[in-house]
């Protein structure tokens, strides 16, 4: 990513994760975060059982309305998949 950049508030240059906002300020840092979100995005909170982790390539995840969310094991990933609507994390842009 580029740290001499400033997040922007344009909803094109935005991004979720496990429901959390990420904002970029040019399209080709939103691009390159989009492509392995997991090696950018540091911890996340699974939104099953709240523990917080640090995601990599091999986490189980899944594409969901809005972006992907990661999780802390398998299970939760199931749980989540049985009833998506109870988990989902809704922030306001």
């Amino acid at each position: 990513m580029d740290p001499r950049l400033l997040g922007s508030l344009e909803p094109d240059l935005q991004f979720r994760v496990n429901g959390e906002v990420y904002r970029f300020g040019a399209e080709r840092t939103l691009r390159r975060f989009m492509q392995e979100p997991e090696l950018w995005c540091g911890l996340l909170r699974d939104p099953v059982n709240g523990m917080r982790f640090l995601p990599s390539t091999k986490t189980p995840h899944v594409s969901f309305v809005g972006g992907p969310y990661y999780f802390s094991s398998d299970s939760t990933r199931d749980r989540f998949l049985d009833d998506p609507g109870k988990f989902e994390v809704k922030r306001v842009l």
